[in-house]
């Protein structure tokens, strides 16, 4: 493949970029044909199919992708992990179920940025760790791993895709559609 090179980048003066994930939307993997997602495919996207989606305000979160180049091609993992204090019995039954469904994510960074992972194979809920912690002071809720697997790199999402989704959050009894019937 004959590729040129197109721009350089110069390091920013202003060192104003805010790191870290705020927020997470789950939603349920759903395979749509590739031309209902519109956009740049690796790049952004710029209109997607009308999901309902689950906000998760989060700590410690992190996003990361890592880019493999082999002789099978270019590939990119990508990896999410965060963790959601204090423990009940809701979210331990929904974080069990999440362990076997595939989903789609959108990360909403501490600067405004949305990425979604998952767009095309989907991402799953690798573990989670339920921590009480050995002191008043420790850690009493989940820690939790999301990883996928992609042929392109997670596209950063307008404000209007997310806009345009259905959202739960209220008193964080996550709700999984299965089969068109909303599980609770």
């Amino acid at each position: 493949m004959s590729c040129t090179l197109t721009t350089g980048r110069s390091e920013p003066l202003c060192r104003d970029s805010i790191g870290g994930v705020k927020s997470v939307y789950l939603f349920s993997y759903v395979q749509y044909a590739y031309n209902l997602i519109e956009g740049v495919r690796g790049v952004n996207i710029t209109s997607f199919p009308d999901n309902t989606y689950y906000k998760y305000e989060v700590t410690g979160g992190n996003f990361s992708e890592s880019i493999t180049n082999d002789d099978n091609g270019v590939s990119y993992s990508q990896s999410l992990t965060f963790t959601l204090f204090k423990q009940d019995l809701a979210t331990t039954r929904e974080l069990d179920l999440m362990q076997k469904i595939d989903l789609r994510y959108i990360v909403e960074f501490n600067n405004g940025d949305l990425k979604m992972g998952g767009v095309y194979n989907g991402a799953r809920l690798d573990s989670y760790t339920i921590n009480s912690g050995s002191s008043k002071g420790s850690l009493n809720g989940y820690s939790l791993t999301f990883s996928g697997e992609e042929e392109f790199a997670s596209p950063f999402v307008s404000r209007e895709i997310i806009d345009g989704f259905l959202l739960l959050e209220d008193g964080f009894n996550l709700l999984l559609e299965n089969s068109g019937k909303i599980i609770l």
